[in-house]
């Protein structure tokens, strides 16, 4: 593990990596009660920073409002020992209206196609993000576990267990919205 702080986190190669990846990062804000509200979110970098789309109403929001304080965890984890990964901690600033548009569809293009997000129930969707988060990264944690030992021989042996995809719910495929 390392630890990183300030602008160390954002020039740190395995963070570099991990951002140019296009990867579904998992948000942790602080619930009322002091317990974690941890979320799967879209993320871009932009500007020294990291972007986030979601909607002004979402629990996430609700949370920042009251405390600034989140972590945004990134991973590439593989079978076995094969992961490496980023948890980032820093402070949300919440944008809104007309300066949060271009940060929202910087967001969205790095997940969809323009083709994708002229699909009709996709752009009635991602319409639902009407705010930008911008975390102001503070320092983080990495670990990179891939070429040591353990994952070498793990590997080679070929008895790391595959990990398990899931698929949509078969009422999601029907079309019935749950």
């Amino acid at each position: 593990m390392t630890r990183l702080r300030g602008t160390d986190v954002l020039r740190d190669p395995l963070v570099r990596e991990l951002l140019a990846s296009r990867l579904v990062g998992v948000l942790a804000t602080l619930d009322p009660d002091g317990g974690v509200h941890a979320i799967a979110i879209w993320l871009a970098e932009h500007e020294g920073a990291i972007v986030l789309a979601t909607n002004a109403e979402s629990r996430k929001v609700r949370n920042l409002e009251r405390d600034p304080r989140a972590t945004l965890a990134l991973h590439d984890s593989r079978p076995g020992l094969e992961v490496c990964g980023a948890s980032i901690r820093g402070r949300a600033s919440i944008v809104r209206g007309c300066a949060a548009a271009p940060l929202i569809e910087l967001v969205h293009r790095r997940y969809v196609s323009e083709t994708g997000l002229a699909l009709p129930a996709v752009a009635e969707f991602l319409q639902g993000d009407d705010v930008a988060l911008v975390l102001e990264v503070e320092a983080a944690t990495t670990w990179d576990e891939r070429g040591g030992r353990a994952d070498l021989e793990l590997r080679a042996s070929g008895e790391a267990l595959p990990l398990v995809e899931t698929g949509p719910r078969a009422s999601m495929v029907a079309g019935d919205s749950g």
